[in-house]
């Protein structure tokens, strides 16, 4: 019989999985709308839920963004199971998503949400895909 635990550990990365997906096309509506900030944000969400379903596979749930960064970092980057490119995007794009939030002096083109837009997707995607294995582990 499966523990408890492991269902958890399953369902709550689906979700923030869902959550993710449905933030990838909110961000991809918005770029489309010429809403260029508000889809960088979109997209930095979609790879905070992604880490975060990566994360509740190992019962890890942190209080803060820098807190789910610090231990993607640690669990899974410092361990050799994620290249290290996309922790590298998720703190670009946190930046990025600070300064489209709270510096409304910073102007983001749609070719900066494009190129956001697109590592979001494959971030969230690499999750996805390894997600089982992260499971099993």
């Amino acid at each position: 019989m499966e523990k408890s635990t492991d269902r958890n550990k399953y369902l709550n990365g689906k979700d923030y999985l869902t959550s993710a997906k449905k933030r990838l096309k909110e961000a991809e509506l918005l770029m489309n709308a010429e809403s260029f900030d508000a889809s960088i944000s979109r997209s930095y969400y979609a790879i905070l839920d992604a880490a975060n379903a990566a994360l509740v596979t190992n019962n890890l749930f942190p209080k803060s963004h820098t807190g789910v960064i610090d231990l993607f970092s640690l669990h899974f980057i410092k361990t050799g199971l994620i290249d290290t490119k996309y922790i590298r995007w998720f703190k670009q794009i946190k930046k990025d998503r600070e300064d489209a939030d709270y510096k409304h002096e910073k102007k983001f083109t749609r070719q900066d949400a494009d190129e956001t837009y697109t590592e979001a997707v494959e971030f969230v995607k690499m999750i996805e895909e390894i997600f089982p294995k992260l499971l099993s582990t």
